[in-house]
């Protein structure tokens, strides 16, 4: 599961918002602001017999600072 849910910088993140180009999801900004200092990625890939899905979790982030479903502020 990706922490950025869970992320007071959610709304102003850009490497959250490369996990939503990756998902191919709406963004909740438009022009993240805020660069978090060394986060990484899992990346996991699962295939099907003609389909490939990726699946892209930041795990950890030195900028993380906790504020559970905070997402939820910014969907319609």
């Amino acid at each position: 599961m990706c922490i950025c849910l869970n992320c007071y910088y959610i709304n102003l993140c850009s490497q959250y918002h490369l996990v939503e180009t990756n998902h191919a999801e709406s963004h909740i900004s438009k022009k993240p602001e805020f660069f978090p200092v060394q986060s990484i990625f899992n990346v996991k890939i699962k295939t099907n017999r003609s389909q490939i899905e990726i699946e892209w979790d930041v795990i950890e982030c030195l900028s993380f600072r906790e504020k559970p479903a905070h997402w939820v502020d910014f969907i319609n």
